[in-house]
């Protein structure tokens, strides 16, 4: 998984339609990879031996400049 990742957020169909002038695609936050890695070891086997790496993988990641 990279960290700058800028793959496109799905679009989901909305009663009211597009707001105008919106033209751009939603991109997933930076962050998202990170969350995503705390949120699977809260749910592995014994979370206090899975969750600490990946938290501390996420906190740097936040402390981190975009890109």
């Amino acid at each position: 998984m990279s960290s700058s990742s800028t793959r496109l957020v799905p679009r989901r169909e909305s009663p009211w339609g597009l707001l105008e002038g919106e033209t751009q695609d939603p991109k997933a936050h930076q962050y998202n990879d990170r969350a995503e890695d705390v949120i699977y070891a809260c749910f592995e086997r014994n979370p206090f031996k899975t969750i600490p790496d990946p938290f501390r993988l996420f906190w740097q990641c936040i402390g981190s400049k975009p890109g």
